[in-house]
């Protein structure tokens, strides 16, 4: 056990640039659409905050432990969105950390009278640790186990703090949409060992088309409506960073108050490795409710991958939102985007 402990943490000490070259995902990507992509910052057209938590694999001494905090609001003077994004990942036994902060500014541009894009621009800091202090190395171990010394190997728990640039775009009308977004785009150097590891640029493709099966309308008040919606959503989510490629495929669906979800993961038929190592990652189902200006959703990652032969546990995403509107009303209503709700 010793041995198979200190031979893993030394593989990813040695390739310890590599194991950072990966984004973040998230199952809810359209929750978390501020990390998709910098054009949806202030897309909402009012005021609002999400909250995001991440827990991939809990059953799994290598787990994923992700939260996620956004604000953006949109200034509807110069049709201009910002938007600020708060990122904390924590991988295995908390022993490598990252944490981004994000600045976003995106621009709406009305091509016509029924389609509308969005260009958005983000500068990023990140900020990225090791903890040697919990690991064991080889020199630390003898045949009867640990010895209790310390290790040549310690790098007194590096660290990294680099900049970051991304932009995208989304076009989009009142039923489709179609988006694309660049990540990483000055490629940074993200090494701890003095060496050079750039992060590769990630590129995201999004897209999907809204099918509405009819709206209810119910008085709130004497002055104000609430518009439930009721429709069928297809989407596509598809990204590539540097040798690695992933899509998610699936639909969406909102029925007044409720919200649902159900997607793959995964490129079986377009990318297999070879027989015996198939492409599959994992089916996702998202359930969620929506209260006024409230968005409540969870979902849970099912493993279909050969990682489920160790019992993962899958991967569990809480997301909260609150949305508020102050502004005035305008003459000219406001083209959303219709991407789901969540």
């Amino acid at each position: 056990m010793f041995k198979k402990t200190a031979i893993l943490v030394l593989f990813v000490v040695l390739n310890l640039s590599e194991s950072f070259s990966q984004d973040i995902q998230f199952s809810q990507f359209y929750a978390a659409n501020l990390y998709l992509n910098p054009a949806f910052a202030g897309s909402a057209h009012k005021k609002r905050i999400a909250l995001h938590q991440r827990l991939q694999w809990p059953y799994l001494d290598a787990k994923y432990i992700t939260s996620k905090v956004s604000f953006d609001t949109y200034w509807h003077k110069y049709n201009s969105g910002f938007g600020l994004v708060f990122v904390q990942d924590w991988q295995g036994s908390n022993d490598l950390r990252s944490t981004e902060v994000d600045l976003q500014y995106s621009y709406q541009l009305f091509l016509s009278e029924s389609i509308a894009f969005r260009a958005g621009l983000q500068l990023g800091l990140f900020s990225r640790s090791f903890n040697y202090a919990n690991q064991l190395f080889p020199d630390q171990l003898d045949n009867n186990g640990p010895t209790g010394s310390l290790s040549f190997d310690s790098h007194n728990n590096p660290s990294r703090q680099f900049a970051d640039v991304s932009s995208g775009g989304v076009l989009y009308s009142e039923k489709f949409w179609a988006g694309i977004s660049a990540h990483h785009m000055n490629t940074p150097n993200q090494s701890f060992l003095g060496e050079v590891s750039r992060l590769p640029v990630k590129y995201t493709f999004v897209g999907g088309y809204k099918f509405f099966l009819g709206q209810s309308e119910r008085r709130k008040s004497t002055i104000r409506q609430e518009h439930l919606e009721r429709s069928i959503t297809p989407t596509i989510h598809y990204k590539f960073q540097g040798k690695n490629d992933q899509v998610d495929y699936g639909l969406y669906a909102a029925y007044e108050h409720y919200l649902a979800g159900v997607w793959y993961r995964g490129l079986p038929l377009i990318k297999d490795y070879d027989k015996a190592l198939r492409n599959n990652e994992s089916m996702v189902v998202i359930l969620g409710y929506k209260i006024q200006t409230w968005v409540f959703s969870y979902s849970y990652d099912f493993t279909v991958s050969r990682l489920q032969r160790v019992r993962t546990g899958g991967s569990h995403e809480l997301h909260i939102s609150y949305t508020h509107d102050s502004s005035p009303k305008r003459r000219r209503p406001l083209k959303r985007l219709p991407c789901p709700d969540f």
